[in-house]
């Protein structure tokens, strides 16, 4: 990993930086499951972007587009590789 692909976990220490929407992040902190959909996992990309069942919604109703609205409203944030990871196993548990 080169120093523009990490980021410093209070947790973790130095990990992958990754991108999810907000309501990814605020449902792991606040223990309320809001789905999970990525971008296609390759082997150069491991972790990709990541957002919610919402998110999902209005990127399809807008046409596969993040242009505006989605985009907006996904108001995109970083966690750290092992804090996404963690964060996948809750959003794709099954309650």
């Amino acid at each position: 990993m080169n120093e523009k692909e990490t980021v410093e976990c209070s947790k973790h220490g130095p990990q992958q930086e990754t991108f999810v929407c907000c309501h990814i992040m605020k449902g792991f902190q606040t223990g309320v499951r809001v789905g999970f959909h990525c971008a296609e996992y390759t082997p150069d990309n491991p972790r990709p972007d990541a957002w919610c069942d919402a998110c999902e919604s209005r990127f399809q109703a807008a046409g596969g587009n993040w242009e505006g609205e989605p985009e907006e409203k996904a108001d995109i944030k970083i966690l750290c590789g092992s804090c996404y990871d963690e964060a996948k196993r809750f959003h794709l548990a099954v309650a």
